[in-house]
């Protein structure tokens, strides 16, 4: 038995893995990383996306994909992707023409403007492979 929900595990290794790829990513691109990439909101990939779409699939593996708990969390998953791309990704490409348009200075006035809040389709696409590996991983390893 265990202290919580394999589906909460499986929420919590979506999130840390992606949000730990955001750490770990400009090492790759000959750059260090930065400890408050960790928090990131926005970039690749969707870890809100993965996290929920991992609750979502291992609820059906694990209760049935005919059930009210598995229709209940696609739908919910369908409305976080959604929202990822077109209402954050919105707020994402707002933020990009205010950099181009208001002088820095005027910027850093207002604590500046985050880097990234919102996903493409490619990262929030990248998110979902991220949560069937992670769902089916919990579901084979853990009982």
């Amino acid at each position: 038995m265990h202290f919580l929900p394999v589906s909460l595990i499986a929420a919590a290794v979506s999130i840390a893995l992606g949000q730990g790829w955001k750490f770990i990513r400009p090492l790759f691109e000959g750059e260090a990383p930065a400890l408050r990439d960790i928090l990131k909101s926005g970039g690749m990939p969707s870890s809100h996306t993965a996290a929920v779409a991992s609750m979502t699939l291992l609820g059906g593996l694990r209760e049935g994909f005919d059930t009210s708990l598995f229709a209940l969390s696609a739908v919910f998953t369908a409305i976080i992707a959604h929202d990822a791309i077109k209402v954050r990704g919105s707020i994402s490409t707002i933020i990009k023409l205010l950099r181009r348009t208001i002088p820095p200075d005027i910027l850093e006035m207002e604590d500046g403007l985050p880097s990234t809040v919102g996903h493409t389709f490619g990262e929030v696409f990248v998110g979902l492979v991220l949560a069937v590996a992670v769902a089916f991983l919990c579901h084979w390893i853990l009982p």
